[in-house]
């Protein structure tokens, strides 16, 4: 059985170490999230850099070889339509990839507060029963009495004992009694 630590609130030693490492986890889990996505992005900006450089190399060859506006025509009609179709081509995985992330994000979301919640039910259950638990409800105690006090004693301000000295100042004329 594993020993109780001063940081763990009375629970097993575990508990608190538990909601530490789920917090890192889902932080770490989101950051490896993030640079999935960013490989992702990446990779289809390679893509898109590639696909403009073949359609500026097709137009420089279209041109080198062209021996008149009908030669160029015909041959940058097939370089706009490879550059359309990969276009079209890159603008669907696109698409996917957006639908596939907003998916692992929302499922990772599900998974790290599922997570949380069960390291979180443990540490709390733990720190009912802590040792340390009971000088803070004495103080919180404490503090509700003084602030339910002062409040009291502002609703009902004749009751106090600072209310006659006020007034008999006040009935003398002023401040200085005058």
């Amino acid at each position: 059985m594993p020993a109780a630590s001063p940081f763990s609130s009375g629970a097993p030693l575990g508990a608190a170490f538990d909601t530490y490492r789920t917090s890192a986890n889902a932080a770490l889990q989101w950051l490896v999230g993030q640079q999935e996505w960013r490989e992702r992005v990446l990779k289809l900006e390679q893509r898109r850099v590639e696909r403009d450089r073949e359609a500026l190399q097709g137009a420089i060859e279209a041109l080198r070889t062209a021996r008149d506006w009908t030669d160029f025509a015909i041959a940058t009609q097939s370089v706009w339509r490879e550059y359309v179709g990969a276009c079209t081509s890159l603008w669907q995985e696109g698409a996917a990839a957006a639908m596939q992330g907003a998916s692992m994000w929302s499922d990772t979301a599900r998974d790290v507060t599922q997570q949380w919640q069960q390291a979180c039910a443990g540490a709390q259950a733990g720190a009912a029963n802590a040792p340390g638990a009971l000088p803070m409800r004495e103080w919180m105690a404490a503090f509700e009495r003084a602030m339910n006090s002062a409040t009291n004693g502002a609703a009902y301000p004749a009751s106090s004992s600072g209310a006659g000295r006020a007034q008999g100042a006040n009935a003398g004329g002023g401040q200085h009694g005058h």
